[in-house]
């Protein structure tokens, strides 16, 4: 039978050249068509008693094996379903390894997840020492563990301590890493040296399976523990169990390379049915999603900000990291001046060298006179939300402005056709809403007024995805998403303390449902002040709207003031983090996330985004929505099921 993915050819030494190419993808992931032609690949090779050796190759130009189809796993309904699948890849996987000849893999790319698993069951690996030869278990970011036997065969390789660092972090291993903790075996240059490379080590094996050392002199509990107090501190079993199961399992079954690989078959069926990795696999696929939307060229080289407060001076900061030429205007010098001193203390964390800092920093350029407006391709007014202040700002850029330039607020609720009233071209305006702090949260909403060009806006969303930003296509509505859907829930919260409630009761019972912190804190957090004026638009209760007025009249309006709900220690809240019997806070909470739930999926029904993913995509990237949950309107659909 013809292999429609794979490729098998014997040449004159006997060696069999294996090579995947998936049809129909511009990358090679591991479908279940692809697992399946590979134990077929296996027969070929298990009944040709000329082979000599196996090398194992990509047949394509991008990558190596970008790891298992996401999208599949929503075809395994039960936990039989996916011992199922497990029984059968561990069984095609385990006849490679046990070939009676040498085998060699070569990695060029990207080697992630199950694509990592499968050079493994090769006894020799090579890879090429370039930046995009990447290596990683990135499974624990969708609640799993790697689950073909990869975790044994890794073990086998580099002992407790780094494979329990790769699988607790997911994070990208370099080539040059990988070789210095023995995970690959050697490096080549270009991808052009891994055949010839390859061909010449087996070679040197002459047809005999080299013997590898196992691990045995470790001292696993203590690894494990050291790797439990570095990687999960700040996690909890009952949210996200992956990591805890990893932990687990290498205790457990180390220092027995083969005994870990097969357990696997035991943990990872319970962990791929879980809620956790039900919410985890559908972020990843918001993620991608969103990603999609966000490319391609803006066309932008430079842009001009109005306004060096905290928002528009980050957004700046940030505008001239990604590598855009920036004018930062401002009636006061001394906050340009505070900006680009933020500027430097960011590129410093960031971009590390002094050459990269030194570049980004000559690229925001302080502009008190505001010279940069009329030569910028993009301006963004980022001043007081107030509507009056916005009105003069944007009419005065545009008699100066392009006439091609895009205008961009960063309202957080006023409706753009209000601020575009005083345009006389109000098709040019739209809305680029960041949230703060701007260097770490990823979300911007990109808002369209009923007048907004559609070009326009499609410069704004790949303008988002060059800042390595998630943005999130809306309409104009009090609130537009984020805000819309936050602040009643925060106000609930309020409320609920105002009716009696316990303020540190009602902040705990939404920590322990996920969330970054509680509404009470959070109101803190963001400033009574703000908190009342961007609420205003959308209506709040009477008495959380006095409250308010009453606090912000005698200066206690929260962490900035050092007081507010709560004394404030710097950045942290001075509360109890008392404990509470466990389903009067689960009660607690669904109960305040209700008006979450309820204004996101107003936004859907109104049309202010174009799907329910896209809603829980706002919330999760823009408020830190519990990923796990998958997102208010995905976590609540599964409540109601």
């Amino acid at each position: 039978m013809a292999l429609a993915h794979w490729t098998v050819e014997i040449d004159g030494d006997g060696l069999a050249w294996v090579g995947l190419d998936v049809a129909g993808k511009s990358v090679n992931v591991l479908t279940r068509d692809v697992l399946a032609e590979m134990a077929e690949v296996a027969d070929q090779l298990e009944s040709n008693t000329s082979i000599t050796g196996m090398a194992l190759y990509c047949g394509k130009d991008q990558g190596f094996i970008y790891g298992a189809d996401i999208n599949e796993f929503s075809e395994l309904k039960s936990e039989e379903d996916v011992a199922g699948l497990l029984d059968d890849v561990h069984s095609t996987f385990d006849r490679f390894a046990e070939l009676p000849f040498p085998t060699v893999a070569g990695i060029d790319g990207f080697a992630l997840g199950g694509g990592l698993e499968v050079p493994l069951i090769c006894d020799r690996l090579i890879a090429t020492n370039q930046p995009k030869t990447q290596l990683a278990f990135p499974e624990v970011k969708l609640g799993l563990l790697p689950g073909y036997g990869g975790t044994g065969r890794a073990y086998a390789r580099v002992g407790a301590a780094n494979v329990l660092d790769m699988m607790l972090t997911g994070r990208m291993v370099s080539a040059q890493e990988a070789e210095n903790m023995g995970l690959v075996d050697m490096l080549v240059d270009t991808a052009a040296d891994l055949k010839p490379t390859m061909q010449s080590m087996l070679a040197e094996l002459k047809g005999q399976k080299p013997q590898r050392h196992g691990i045995s002199d470790e001292d696993t509990s203590s690894l494990v523990e050291e790797a439990a107090g570095k990687f999960t501190k700040r996690l909890r079993p009952d949210h996200t169990p992956a990591p805890f199961a990893i932990l687990d399992h290498i205790a457990d079954h180390a220092p027995d390379a083969k005994a870990i690989s097969n357990a696997e078959k035991l943990i990872f069926p319970a962990l791929m049915m879980s809620r956790a990795s039900d919410g985890l696999r559908r972020v990843y696929q918001l993620n991608d999603l969103v990603k999609k939307t966000a490319r391609g060229d803006s066309g932008f080289q430079s842009v001009h900000v109005i306004g060096a407060g905290v928002m528009g001076g980050d957004i700046a900061a940030v505008a001239a990291m990604s590598g855009f030429q920036v004018t930062l205007h401002d009636m006061s010098a001394s906050a340009i001046d505070g900006a680009i001193d933020r500027a430097r203390s960011l590129y410093e964390r960031r971009l590390k060298t002094p050459e990269k800092i030194n570049a980004a920093m000559d690229r925001l350029v302080a502009d008190p006179d505001g010279a940069g407006l009329s030569n910028a391709d993009l301006i963004i007014e980022a001043v007081a939300e107030r509507l009056d202040i916005k009105q003069k700002v944007f009419s005065a850029a545009e008699q100066q402005a392009k006439t091609e330039a895009v205008l961009a607020t960063n309202t957080s609720s006023i409706p753009l056709e209000e601020i575009a009233s005083a345009l006389k071209d109000p098709s040019r305006l739209i809305g680029l809403h960041f949230f703060n702090p701007v260097p770490v949260l990823p979300l911007v909403e990109v808002i369209a007024s009923r007048h907004s060009d559609d070009a326009a806006m499609a410069k704004g969303m790949s303008f988002a995805g060059q800042l390595k930003k998630m943005p999130i296509r809306c309409q104009s509505s009090p609130g537009f998403v984020v805000n819309r859907a936050l602040l009643p829930y925060i106000n609930a919260g309020v409320a609920e303390m105002l009716a009696g409630g316990n303020p540190d009761e009602i902040d705990q019972a939404l920590v322990n449902y996920g969330m970054p912190m509680g509404p009470i804190e959070l109101a803190d957090q963001i400033g009574l002040d703000v908190m009342l004026d961007a609420s205003t638009p959308l209506g709040m209760p009477e008495d959380v709207a006095k409250t308010y007025q009453d606090m912000i009249a005698k200066g206690t309006i929260g962490r900035k003031s050092g007081q507010g709900f709560y004394e404030w220690d710097d950045k942290k809240a001075i509360r109890p983090r008392a404990v509470y019997e466990a389903q009067s806070q689960v009660k607690l909470a669904s109960k305040l996330l209700q008006p979450m739930v309820k204004e996101c999926q107003a936004v859907v029904d109104e049309g202010v985004v174009d799907s329910a993913d896209h809603a829980d995509a706002a919330m999760i990237f823009g408020v830190g929505f519990p990923g796990f949950r998958g997102g208010p309107l995905h976590d609540h659909a599964r409540n109601t099921n």
